[in-house]
């Protein structure tokens, strides 16, 4: 006996015959349900299908087993995860405590300061000793912030003692970094791929020129978007790269001081002929960090959700290369929840979040861990939030524990959570309609797509964009 899977979504009727689109989000499929099938489904008579279409839907996870306790399967499958890595072990690096820019929404506080060299030889033998004991065939590491590069010189420390360290050349040592783009020149951006084995790096424009500037301004208060905006434009352009094997990813936060600026920043990159060339521009709405109440200026999530989708429609209509895939199971929300990685600050202070350095309003809320200086070889059974799976599997305290979309968005940020900031992401105020997106993408011949996006487009309603639970 099978039933509908509770992690189904379906969607609005799509044509005029009520057909509709079932996502299951434990699978990440999207299948096509008649209307006969939709009421059958809905009715409780799944035995009532054709058997052809019953063993679709069960292979696609639409159709699960009756008897299934689907919470305890999926919490369970993200606390096995977890444990497992999948062979890689995750580390997260700050080599500098300082910044060249001075955001509003930037929880850190910044000072003129470097991993020093002892703990360089401390780092590099934890990272080496949590390798060993995990049996890991590989290891990537994030070079974070502050401002990753003003710690260049130790960044390259880090790299070549690590190497050193395993002595084995079958092991990868790769990276991904997240820089504020102002000292990523090429010959930098070459030593990054070619020596560090960096190859994700993400980099954050907000908006167009002007709104960027209002945003993201150095420290003395000047503009920093010329100087970043170009020195993308030279990498992405030139015939050294190749962005089948390095990703060059823009990240635009969005706030409603600048949310005017994205169209015209989506323009700018597709008429330099950088869509093609980039990984990625995706847009995300500025949350609170360390207390600033940067929320405050943020779009209600409704109004971003319905954004989000009209930048991405335009971005398609422009050309940008663009995913039909739907949003995948995420069995580990981040390092917080499930894994070995840590992160490691300037200070040699080790952490199991990536917002709580560099943070005066974290400093008594119990989330250091550690520091190499005193722990190097120490092991951290009792982490923040790693009870979190548990949590939303054994109590209701959060809304994550009855949400259809918890397979594929993990109950994002728990910090947030206990805060008592909803941590939802955009999709849950907009996942139908943007099922219908990706299946209008997959299946319209590219010659109709413009029309026929733009006709979805002006159908949107504002009923279409509230919270899905």
């Amino acid at each position: 006996m099978y039933k509908l899977s509770y992690y189904t979504i379906i969607t609005n009727p799509i044509d005029g015959k009520n057909n509709r689109l079932a996502y299951s989000t434990r699978t990440g499929h999207v299948v096509p349900l008649s209307s006969l099938c939709h009421d059958f489904l809905q009715n409780g008579l799944a035995g009532s299908i054709p058997v052809h279409i019953q063993e679709k839907l069960i292979k696609t996870g639409i159709l699960v087993p009756a008897e299934e306790d689907e919470l305890a399967s999926v919490i369970n499958e993200n606390i096995d995860f977890g444990e497992t890595e999948q062979g890689q072990l995750n580390e997260v690096i700050q080599p500098s405590a300082m910044c060249q820019l001075g955001c509003y929404y930037c929880g850190q506080q910044h000072v003129k300061s470097s991993i020093s060299d002892e703990l360089v030889d401390k780092l590099v033998e934890r990272i080496y000793d949590k390798f060993v004991k995990g049996d890991y065939k590989k290891i990537y590491i994030g070079w974070f912030g502050a401002e990753p590069l003003m710690g260049l010189p130790q960044m390259r420390a880090i790299y070549r003692r690590l190497t050193a360290r395993i002595a084995d050349p079958s092991v990868h040592i790769g990276g991904k970094i997240v820089t504020n783009g102002l000292s990523l020149k090429e010959n930098i951006f070459a030593e990054l791929v070619q020596e560090l084995h960096v190859d994700t790096f993400e980099i954050t424009l907000d908006g167009a020129e002007e709104y960027h500037d209002s945003h993201r301004f150095t420290k003395a208060g000047g503009p920093s978007f010329k100087i970043i905006y170009q020195n993308i434009k030279r990498i992405v352009s030139s015939a050294d790269y190749d962005p089948a094997k390095t990703r060059m990813i823009i990240r635009c936060n969005v706030d409603i001081n600048n949310v005017e600026g994205v169209e015209p920043l989506i323009r700018l990159i597709a008429d330099d002929n950088l869509h093609r060339r980039i990984h990625d521009l995706y847009f995300i709405g500025i949350y609170s960090w360390g207390g600033n109440d940067a929320q405050t200026k943020s779009l209600t999530k409704e109004q971003f959700s319905r954004m989000k989708l009209q930048w991405e429609i335009l971005q398609v209509k422009l050309g940008y290369p663009f995913q039909t895939a739907l949003h995948k199971r995420k069995k580990n929300t981040c390092m917080a929840t499930g894994g070995k990685g840590e992160l490691y600050d300037a200070f040699g202070n080790i952490f199991n979040c990536t917002e709580v350095s560099y943070s005066e309003y974290y400093e008594d809320k119990d989330y250091k861990l550690g520091t190499l200086q005193q722990d190097t070889f120490k092991t951290f059974n009792n982490k923040p939030h790693n009870d979190w799976y548990s949590i939303v599997r054994d109590t209701d305290k959060y809304p994550c524990h009855g949400c259809r979309l918890l397979p594929i968005c993990g109950g994002s940020c728990p910090k947030s959570w206990v805060e008592g900031i909803p941590a939802c992401p955009p999709y849950k105020f907009n996942i139908r309609k943007e099922i219908e997106f990706k299946y209008l993408l997959a299946t319209t011949p590219a010659a109709e797509l413009d029309e026929v996006l733009t006709a979805f487009e002006n159908a949107f309603s504002e009923e279409e964009f509230v919270r899905y639970s």
